[in-house]
């Protein structure tokens, strides 16, 4: 089965890594931990999702293959991983303060991972929903790495900010728009097309989010409304007195 395909372009890719591994690498400092730690925790970040989604995929992990090369250089997924871990080791501060340069790049980046990961399981052979799951996966896998080696609950699975459903509804329109266009012109097209849209919709959806405050909300019980609704009377909690 091959699928060695990548129509999105190398700066993007080196971005997402570089981008990946300066998040791991902050996060790393804010946990007190030494320069073994941090760079650990920046490369995990920077190639987590794509290592994921190549072994979802039952493929050997690119970033582990010389012959993959990113900007010209072999390993260059993990050389980039490493240049960003440099940058939020070294230059903390100086990062700290390009928050807001940071904020739109990383916002940027959830699209294009999401493009990355279902644009590879759809070059696989894979059916619709498995491609919306791997690339869902693929943007967010790196963070879930991270908090997991920092001993903390994947903050993309906690109620917050859109995070996880900004890839989630990205996979669905790559999905959504590649394959109509596929069918009635070339594959290039419609993954060009696809990625545009995808990039743009993680993009507004992550960039609404912060703006406006939408949170996903935590799981709620609605045992009781479900009873009501089927027409079940509740049982009753007292008891007789003798």
């Amino acid at each position: 089965m091959s699928v060695e395909v990548f129509t999105v372009p190398s700066g993007i890719e080196a971005m997402s890594f570089v981008g990946g591994g300066i998040s791991g690498a902050l996060h790393a400092r804010e946990r007190s931990m030494d320069y073994l730690g941090v760079l650990l925790i920046a490369v995990a970040t920077g190639v987590g999702g794509g290592a994921i989604r190549d072994v979802l995929l039952n493929t050997e992990p690119v970033f582990l293959q010389s012959k993959y090369t990113l900007l010209g250089l072999s390993y260059g997924f993990i050389i980039m991983a490493v240049l960003g871990g440099l940058a939020g080791y070294f230059l903390a501060r100086l990062v700290k303060q390009l928050t807001t340069i940071i904020f739109v790049v990383d916002t940027l980046l959830i699209g294009a991972w999401v493009v990355i990961g279902v644009e590879k399981a759809t070059f696989a052979g894979l059916g619709a929903f498995t491609a919306i799951f791997i690339g869902t996966t693929t943007a967010v896998g790196g963070g879930l790495i991270r908090d997991v080696l920092c001993r903390e609950i994947p903050s993309a699975l906690m109620p917050g900010k859109w995070v996880a459903l900004s890839a989630l509804v990205a996979s669905m329109v790559f999905v959504s728009v590649f394959y109509p266009i596929k069918y009635f012109s070339s594959t290039g097209q419609a993954t060009a097309v696809a990625m545009v849209a995808t990039i743009i919709t993680a993009s507004l959806l992550r960039g609404l989010s912060f703006r406006y405050d939408w949170r996903t909300p935590a799981a709620v019980d609605m045992s009781n409304q479900f009873r009501t609704w089927i027409g079940m009377k509740k049982a009753a909690t007292t008891s007789s007195s003798p």
